[in-house]
């Protein structure tokens, strides 16, 4: 399992939830992307939200679009929420089960 944290812009909502289908689906280029961006990004939540499971997560980024977007209209590049990866999971899990891809991580 590899843990991640999701947060909106006001601290409103947080939630945790398990990334690996993500990183089991994602395309290298996109892992690599995700850590050079020191682990984190909104494109595992909009991955993951419509999935069976995943309904908080769905909320957090409903949330986010609803409520918080209008203040996003001043600055675009605002992000209204963000989602953090453990790290050390994620390399630890990229290691046994995608070591091609592991390998490409700075």
């Amino acid at each position: 399992m590899i843990h991640a944290t999701c947060h909106t812009a006001d601290n409103v909502r947080c939630i945790e939830f398990d990334a690996t289908p993500w990183f089991n689906e994602a395309d290298a280029p996109s892992i690599i992307d995700l850590a050079q961006r020191g682990w984190t990004s909104t494109a595992i939540a909009d991955s993951l939200e419509h999935r069976q499971g995943y309904e908080r997560l769905h909320d957090l980024v409903e949330y986010a679009a609803k409520r918080l977007q209008l203040e996003s209209l001043e600055d675009p590049t605002w992000e209204t929420f963000e989602c953090v990866v453990d790290e050390p999971e994620a390399v630890a899990w990229l290691e046994k089960n995608r070591p091609n891809v592991a390998a490409r991580i700075p």
